[in-house]
C-alpha cells in the first residue's frame, strides 16, 4: 500500500487487493443490516430448491383433457346410458336395431 492510500477502519484488504466493507465479509453483520434483503433472498433459494427437488421426485405430469375433451367424453357416457335404457324398455325386435 502506498503512502497516499489510506484504509478506513470499516474496510478489508481482500487477497486480490480490492477493498471490501467489512459487512460484505461477514454474513451476520449481512443481516444485521439488511435484514428484510437476507429473508427475502434465503426465501427465494428455499423456494427454488424446494421446486427443483419437487419437480425431480414427482416425476413427468400428465396433462388433463381440457374442458371442452372432458365436456364431450361425459356427452358420450350419457349418450351410451340413453341408449342403454332405451334398448331395455323397448321390444327385442326394435331393440336390435339400436347400437348400445
Amino acid at each position: 500500500m502506498s503512502t497516499g492510500q489510506r484504509v478506513n477502519v470499516g474496510q478489508n484488504r481482500t487477497p486480490t487487493g480490492r477493498i471490501v466493507p467489512k459487512t460484505a465479509t461477514k454474513p451476520a453483520g449481512l443481516v444485521s443490516h439488511y435484514p428484510l434483503s437476507a429473508v427475502l433472498v434465503v426465501f427465494g433459494i428455499g423456494l427454488g430448491v424446494g421446486v427443483a427437488l419437487g419437480s425431480i421426485i414427482g416425476g413427468p405430469v400428465t396433462p388433463r383433457p381440457s374442458f371442452g375433451q372432458r365436456a364431450e367424453l361425459a356427452a358420450e357416457h350419457v349418450g351410451r346410458q340413453m341408449l342403454g335404457a332405451i334398448a331395455g324398455v323397448l321390444p327385442e325386435s326394435l331393440s336390435k336395431h339400436i347400437s348400445s
